[in-house]
């Protein structure tokens, strides 16, 4: 058979997808007011790291902006120069350091934070100050028990030495490993090596200090210090904790694209691992593992407020679910993966992994809708 060459027109921009996340805008914003109202109006920061979670920088940095936040956290040099290029005016904090000294040249030209971590950040800004002569505006990250990045305690006398001839820390922070428990032996830990961080450098400076993420707030005010780098909560990302007061800010939904009755005994999905007891009704719902659904989930969706179970194997784009009884189903229906009937903590926990996991995994076939009253 002989496939004949055909001309291709100009694409249109096609917007309605088979899955979408809907994203609260307003509940993002009273989540982040609710958070500077129990820190004691400290300075709230927000890391917007991984596209803001998964929820789009752009949008997610200016809605935060209009509620009052004026310092963001990033991981990378791309989300760094990505975020200046929209907002002039904001604090921007890289926090994974740079690896090379053009990439510092560029984020130090764009008045962007380096969070100096180690040595190797340390000799490059050296570097830039002996060719430029202009002392660099930095973070510096101490290591107080994460091991992960960040300067150790042994280092202090380098690092004093480094603010002396040509550093201009406008941050000294630390980051805490288990402040989601509030028996963690390591907060005490922590907050001990930090504040004799503190105690070795107040002696000489005036600098702002931060230790807490989003949980920290709740371990109490001695953990507050000057500024908490707030994440999670901001997204509603812990609800478990009514105390809290955050309110819920994600749903995903996807479309059923398909529905047929299969008899008794009939295979679902790859392996055929699920098969019907009895005559059932089953829909096809467009979304996948590709989408970052993910494939260990056991648990089920919502339609219409009906808790409806997977049937089968979840493959790359669709997943099979049994609506069974379930009356006026119709192709094109959206069912909901996690939101307001299936909190986003609780399908975390039944696809074993954490809420973070789950948001910053999903791809960019799901369509971010962005809801604001």
């Amino acid at each position: 058979m002989k496939i004949t060459s055909q001309k291709i027109c100009k694409m249109e921009v096609i917007k309605n997808s088979n899955a979408k996340l809907f994203i609260k805008l307003d509940n993002i914003k009273d989540n982040w007011k609710h958070l500077k109202y129990l820190s004691k109006n400290k300075i709230i920061a927000a890391s917007v790291k991984a596209d803001s979670y998964g929820l789009g920088s752009k949008t997610i940095c200016n809605t935060l902006i209009k509620a009052g936040c004026d310092n963001f956290f990033v991981a990378d040099t791309k989300e760094a120069i990505n975020l200046r290029k929209y907002f002039k005016k904001i604090n921007i904090f890289l926090l994974n350091g740079i690896q090379d000294y053009k990439t510092a040249e560029i984020i130090i030209k764009n008045k962007i934070f380096i969070v100096l971590n180690n040595k190797y950040d340390l000799l490059i800004v050296k570097q830039y100050y002996k060719n430029n002569k202009k002392r660099i505006h930095c973070a510096i990250h101490f290591d107080t028990g994460m091991n992960r990045l960040g300067f150790g305690i042994e280092d202090m006398n380098l690092v004093v030495k480094s603010i002396n001839n040509f550093l201009e820390p406008q941050l000294i922070m630390s980051h805490l490993s288990g402040s989601e428990n509030k028996l963690s032996s390591s907060n005490k830990i922590q907050i001990s090596r930090f504040k004799e961080i503190r105690s070795i450098l107040s002696k000489k400076y005036s600098f702002k200090y931060s230790l807490a993420n989003s949980n920290g707030i709740f371990l109490g005010k001695n953990f507050h210090f000057d500024l908490i780098r707030s994440g999670g909560l901001i997204y509603g990302l812990n609800l478990r904790n009514k105390k809290k007061k955050i309110k819920n800010v994600v749903s995903l939904k996807a479309k059923i694209i398909q529905i047929r009755f299969l008899e008794q005994g009939s295979p679902i999905g790859y392996g055929s691992k699920y098969i019907t007891k009895k005559r059932s009704m089953i829909a096809t719902v467009a979304i996948g593992y590709a989408d970052g659904l993910p494939r260990n989930y056991r648990g089920h969706f919502f339609f219409k407020g009906r808790k409806v179970n997977i049937c089968g194997n979840i493959s790359m784009d669709l997943t099979c679910i049994d609506i069974t009884g379930i009356k006026n189903v119709r192709v094109n229906n959206w069912v909901e993966i996690f939101g307001d009937n299936m909190p986003i903590e609780k399908f975390a926990y039944m696809s074993s992994t954490i809420t973070y996991d789950i948001l910053s995994s999903l791809g960019n076939r799901i369509e971010r809708i962005y809801l604001q009253t």
